[in-house]
């Protein structure tokens, strides 16, 4: 499988996630499903494309400390988000129950968005469960991976 050229990512949204844990998998299987402009692609953090595009921002993807989110890939606008930013934004670039998910959760306190993150973040494996690698992604959206 081939990425898509840098061209094509110009503007467009990168969301890195923990390519092993079954959580993050459903999150992503569930934006892809959310996202009909396209406007979002995805990348394990274990990938190669993840350990180049968030290590310009100092981030070692390999650490699996966070998930990030890349927007307006390659632009003067690019910005970089960790954590619950990261996940908020994601969520309200989104349609219908992701982006109202989003919404929710970003009226909350940060304190407890940050909370309620960390929680994940540290107990995901334990109470979704962790894939002994990182699954090729379905046919149908193939080229919206990138590794």
């Amino acid at each position: 499988m081939t990425n898509p050229s840098e061209a094509d990512l110009i503007g467009k949204h990168i969301m890195f996630y923990d390519g092993v844990c079954v959580y993050c998998k459903g999150i992503v299987e569930s934006s892809l499903g959310s996202d009909a402009d396209g406007r979002f692609y995805f990348s394990p953090l274990q990938s190669d494309f993840a350990q180049r595009a968030l290590g310009r921002y100092g981030i070692d993807s390999l650490k699996l400390l966070s998930m990030y989110v890349i927007s307006d890939y390659g632009t003067s606008d690019e910005a970089v988000r960790a954590a619950a930013p990261a996940s908020n934004f994601l969520l309200q670039n989104l349609s219908g129950q992701m982006k109202e998910i989003g919404d929710a959760n970003a009226r909350k306190p940060r304190d407890l968005q940050d909370a309620e993150y960390k929680d994940v973040a540290e107990h995901r494996y334990e109470r979704w469960g962790k894939m002994e690698s990182i699954p090729q992604p379905a046919a149908d959206s193939r080229a919206r991976y990138l590794l």
